[in-house]
């Protein structure tokens, strides 16, 4: 059996998963990872912890293929925060889903 715990670090959380019979051949498995919140402005690691949790715990979240899908991504807070580049880039890639999902109601 399977089993995940979520400890509090002083600057993230450490994710251990244990398993008493990985691939049901009845050896143990212990993994442990290691997440640093801390000075990360990006969010990226935190991302990172909640698409591993999902995949440990076998959860569906589906495919482009769905209709629905749970995606785990980070967004922008106060644009003003970031650089005219950063902004130019953002709103590239709006317009190209804005044309992506027009096209599929032709």
């Amino acid at each position: 059996m399977l089993s995940i715990t979520i400890e509090p670090a002083d600057n993230g959380v450490v994710k251990t998963a244990f398993d008493d019979s990985i691939n049901g051949a009845g050896e143990e498995f212990i993994s442990r990872m290691v997440y640093d919140f801390e000075g990360d402005e990006t969010k990226m690691s935190m991302v990172k912890f909640f698409e591993d949790l999902s995949l440990d715990l076998g959860l569906e979240t589906g495919s482009e293929l769905d209709p629905n899908m749970l995606v785990v991504f980070n967004e922008i807070g106060d644009p003003s925060l970031h650089d005219s580049d950063f902004i130019k880039e953002r709103i590239k890639v709006l317009k190209q889903e804005i044309k992506r999902l027009e096209s599929s109601l032709k």
